[in-house]
């Protein structure tokens, strides 16, 4: 199974949906840890008219609310979504949880993110909110932030990361984006470094 992680993309929903298009296909679920709840609308109502769109967009999405999201987001005059703080998503009977992080004071350390994870059964997290991306594997818990597609901290460069998620394992990929000459997006392979 694969998941492709996506963060902070702040009103970017053009990057977003060039993800998608690029790596959507060959992932089984798409999670989004917050601060940008209006790009992920804006790809749901995209995959209404977009047949191209919609068959790269993952059949599963997880999507949790950033300090910069409201509750709930409208879709259309008659529907929204609510954005949940929080959510379990099991795949090949394995827990993760989503969280954006800022409840959970990432920008300080991981250990209340950890104190949730033990709580929720969960050896792996996805989080968002320091728009750094990084991978930490501390006593049989793995914390992945994917960066921000949009506005990228620590002098890294625009990023997102897909999991391959195994019986016995998780590896992650994270993934760089850049700016061509043309305006295109030019997706390669990297290491952060933090």
């Amino acid at each position: 199974m694969r998941i492709l992680v996506i963060s902070d993309s702040h009103g970017h929903p053009s990057i977003f949906m060039n993800i998608v298009r690029r790596y959507g296909k060959d992932c089984d679920a798409l999670v989004f840890c917050g601060d940008g709840a209006g790009d992920v609308a804006t790809l749901l109502l995209a995959t209404q008219t977009d047949k191209e769109l919609k068959e790269c967009t993952p059949s599963v999405i997880a999507f949790v609310q950033g300090n910069g999201d409201p509750s709930s987001y409208p879709l259309d005059s008659e529907h929204s979504i609510s954005i949940p703080e929080s959510q379990i998503l099991t795949v090949n009977n394995r827990n993760f949880m989503i969280v954006h992080g800022h409840r959970e004071g990432v920008d300080f350390g991981l250990e209340n993110l950890g104190f949730q994870m033990q709580l929720s059964d969960c050896k792996v997290a996805f989080y968002g909110h320091t728009h750094i991306a990084r991978e930490d594997n501390l006593e049989g818990y793995k914390f992945v932030n994917p960066g921000s597609i949009a506005r990228p901290r620590g002098g890294q460069p625009a990023c997102f990361a897909i999991a391959t998620v195994e019986k016995n394992f998780v590896d992650m990929a994270f993934i760089k984006i850049e700016q061509k000459g043309d305006g295109s997006d030019n997706f390669q392979i990297w290491n952060p470094i933090y």
